[in-house]
């Protein structure tokens, strides 16, 4: 029969072990929504987003902006 002791030992470090890696996995990576085409989103909170923008001569160059909260997007609906 096993020790008390050793016992409660190996059970707190298979309990840290667990919270340990539930905490790892809890939030961990990013989240991707799709919004279908056609329908528009209101946003909840600022939104740092790269973009393209057009200059002085009409040419679409890259930029990033910060879209304000409650801005509503849609997807492009293309040419």
């Amino acid at each position: 029969m096993q020790s008390g002791k050793g016992w409660l030992t190996r059970w707190r470090m298979a309990l840290a072990v667990t919270i340990c890696v539930s905490a790892c996995f809890a939030g961990c990576g990013s989240r991707v929504i799709v919004v279908p085409e056609g329908e528009p989103v209101r946003l909840r909170e600022p939104v740092k987003a790269k973009v393209w923008v057009a200059n002085k001569d009409g040419r679409e160059v890259p930029a990033v902006v910060v879209l304000p909260a409650g801005w509503w997007a849609l997807a492009d609906p293309g040419k």
